[in-house]
């Protein structure tokens, strides 16, 4: 039923009238007023004229029909367009359709991320005239559920001196890299999309080694037994990546990391055994280091890798990025030796013995008296790669 009554008392309050001069000018007892705006009853047919007239609207108004009806057509357009969503995706009639969608229910993200998405992903106009069309609609997606979305797709699709501002919208859970890469995708530039992917796909595996890989003690500190299974698995992971039949590769300084680490969890908790078993063989990889010249080329043999190709020696020459020098295999050496020889180290509780002092003692003879001062502790970074990076993803 219409609420007619409720509309006529919210008149004759506008109107600062009472019920008996409402009554009294109609002809027709209060009593009756009172009973149509509580819903009981309805005013004859042949008095809404006259009360239309007497409130300055139209009998329609009066009714509710135009409101009504509006709202049930507005609410049945909304529908037929949300039907429409998943018809001739990525055509131009598609995006017409969402970008009309769009300007009738701009409270409804859906239909601007889809007439973006016929823009972008679909390029079903020409970028020169969806340009400025595509930033509207994302700009409308900014705080909703698909932010991120609209920063993805504005990364590939927007001029390079506008790509700040998506860059600093998106969110934690999706890096610049990877928008990087994405963006040489769409563009079709697929050497540097091939090289951003693999340098993409080495620093996740070093965060997944770097972090989180075990748990903490109730003082903080690490659990030696919960980070060495967690260090197990990388090692196993990258032997997945890595030709297994030689150390001699671009995963050298990693691997020899992950065992160091290792061997003094295993030292902590008791496992001398174990301990210097893995320890022996993080040195015999700092010997095979030792045995080539500091511009040595460590390949990966990883064809997923295979643009990375970096030396031990090169992963160093990060120093001369920052104004250092000398013997990049120096710093390397000094880093081994810095490990091992650390007073707050993992090998505190085997330092004395006889055979730590004999293995510490090869690692010695291994490092050059022009070894710095300078530790740097951190993965390969080949020069293929290094120069990628500072020129490509500044």
């Amino acid at each position: 039923m219409l609420p007619i009554g409720e509309r006529i008392r919210n008149l004759r309050r506008a109107k600062n009238e009472t019920q008996e001069e409402l009554s009294a000018l109609l002809g027709v007892s209060f009593q009756a007023v009172s009973r149509w705006e509580n819903g009981d009853a309805y005013p004859d047919i042949e008095l809404l004229p006259k009360i239309a007239a007497h409130f300055g609207v139209t009998t329609d108004i009066l009714l509710g029909a135009d409101e009504e009806t509006r709202n049930t057509e507005r609410e049945k357009r909304r529908e037929d367009y949300k039907a429409q969503i998943t018809k001739g995706w990525g055509s131009r009639e598609h995006f017409e359709t969402m970008r009309q969608a769009f300007s009738e229910f701009p409270d409804e993200p859906l239909f601007a991320y889809h007439a973006l998405s016929d823009l972008v992903k679909y390029r079903c106009i020409q970028r020169e005239e969806g340009l400025a069309v595509a930033r509207e609609l994302s700009g409308s997606l900014i705080g909703t559920s698909y932010q991120q979305h609209a920063v993805k797709m504005m990364y590939q699709y927007e001029d390079d001196d506008q790509l700040e501002r998506w860059r600093h919208l998106s969110l934690q859970d999706y890096t610049t890299a990877r928008l990087q890469e994405e963006r040489y995708a769409y563009l079709g530039q697929n050497d540097e999309c091939s090289c951003q992917r693999q340098i993409n796909l080495f620093h996740d595996l070093n965060y997944m080694i770097w972090n989180d890989l075990g748990k903490k003690t109730p003082d903080g500190k690490e659990d030696p037994a919960s980070w060495n299974e967690g260090l197990s698995t990388a090692l196993r992971f990258i032997d997945c990546l890595r030709d297994p039949s030689t150390d001699e590769d671009g995963w050298i300084d990693l691997r020899m990391w992950i065992l160091l680490r290792i061997a003094g969890n295993d030292f902590r908790m008791g496992k001398k055994d174990e301990g210097y078993e893995t320890f022996e063989k993080a040195v015999s990889m700092l010997e095979i280091v030792a045995r080539y010249s500091s511009d040595h080329q460590f390949s990966f043999h990883t064809p997923v890798l295979d643009l990375i190709q970096g030396s031990i020696a090169n992963h160093f020459a990060m120093v001369d990025m920052f104004g250092g020098g000398g013997d990049c295999r120096a710093n390397y050496f000094k880093i081994a030796e810095g490990i091992l020889e650390n007073d707050n180290s993992l090998f505190a509780s085997v330092k004395k013995e006889p055979r730590y002092q004999s293995i510490i003692s090869r690692v010695k003879a291994m490092v050059p008296d022009t070894a710095t001062d300078q530790l740097w502790i951190s993965s390969v970074h080949a020069p293929r790669l290094r120069s990628f990076l500072t020129e490509k993803t500044k």
